[in-house]
């Protein structure tokens, strides 16, 4: 509550720049020298390519039965043998997606700059973030009730971009700025709880034989293994970077936005490793294939958007410091 007071005496700029592509208004321009272009070029050609494989790993027709991953979901009811499990197939479509999307709104970021135009390009980024966090903490339920996706999603879109649309400068620039932030951190929080909990899942595992093969015929020479038997580490790693990117932007100009395509081109190159690894390679360490998902009731879920709530509020009061 202190922090948002401290809005009350801040004295926002009713000034607005515009344009000169479009001629609707935009929260900032971003420079475009002659080597400011040649490195966003640079950057969204290995956003492209690291989306383009990103699609061609996630809808292989045919996966090895060892190469297959598995969500545990670590429900406290369930026997310590007996936890409810799902493949992370969907899981990581839903991260091929959010690279295409990301991709778009990079894209679009440089030709229209930001702004309301924009927003409603970047808005579709945030989504596959909130689908993400959703999905991972509602046990793998959310995308079975179809009605309840397609209501959220609708409802996520429609309020993000009305709520941006209607309010004025600056109010609307802070407002999507606040809720993409909000959703980053939440995304990080979730990342470190699976990592942290497979990891120990992992570590308690015996040796040597072949997770998720049942029949002789699949053990055979062209089987690959990894000796990373916790790729879900790349997760946290790369939201945390994309996240760090994010805030570049808000205490760094121009170099902020330079910063900001590099972290993407990181934190995706990332999340395409972490799916080839998860669709291309098995371990010799039992159920290392597992990836545990923590139990989250709805309070936590709460919880956790909360903190992101402030950290968000706390950043973008911070930024008011340097402007």
């Amino acid at each position: 509550m202190g922090i948002l007071y401290s809005f009350k005496s801040l004295k926002l700029s009713s000034s607005q720049e515009t344009s000169k592509l479009t001629g609707f208004p935009v929260w900032y321009e971003i420079e475009k020298s002659e080597t400011s272009v040649a490195w966003f070029g640079y950057l969204i050609i290995i956003n492209f390519c690291s989306t383009l494989a990103s699609l061609i790993f996630t809808h292989k027709k045919s996966i090895p039965k060892a190469y297959i991953s598995y969500f545990i979901y670590d429900h406290p009811s369930s026997q310590d043998d007996n936890h409810s499990t799902s493949t992370t197939k969907f899981f990581n479509k839903i991260l091929a997606y959010y690279s295409l999307f990301t991709f778009v709104s990079d894209l679009t970021l440089i030709i229209l700059y930001p702004g309301k135009f924009w927003s409603s390009f970047g808005s579709f980024h945030n989504l596959l973030e909130l689908i993400m966090i959703l999905y991972l903490s509602l046990e793998g339920q959310f995308h079975k009730n179809k009605f309840f996706m397609f209501f959220v999603c609708i409802k996520y879109i429609v309020l993000i971009n009305l709520l941006t649309i209607t309010l004025k400068w600056p109010l609307d620039a802070i407002w999507f700025r606040a809720q993409d932030l909000m959703l980053d951190f939440a995304l990080v929080i979730i990342f470190l709880r699976i990592y942290i909990r497979t990891y120990f899942y992992i570590k308690n595992q015996n040796s040597s034989q072949f997770p998720g093969v049942s029949d002789q015929e699949d053990i055979n020479t062209t089987i690959k293994f990894s000796k990373f038997t916790n790729q879900i580490i790349l997760l946290p790693i790369a939201a945390f970077v994309h996240m760090f990117g994010s805030i570049a932007t808000l205490f760094i100009h121009p170099i902020g936005e330079m910063i900001f395509m590099l972290s993407h081109a990181v934190s995706f190159m990332m999340y395409t490793f972490y799916i080839y690894l998860d669709t291309h390679y098995t371990t010799n360490i039992s159920n290392s294939k597992n990836i545990v998902l923590p139990y989250t009731p709805t309070w936590r879920i709460i919880f956790i958007f909360l903190w992101s709530i402030i950290f968000s509020v706390f950043i973008l009061r911070l930024t008011a410091l340097f402007f």
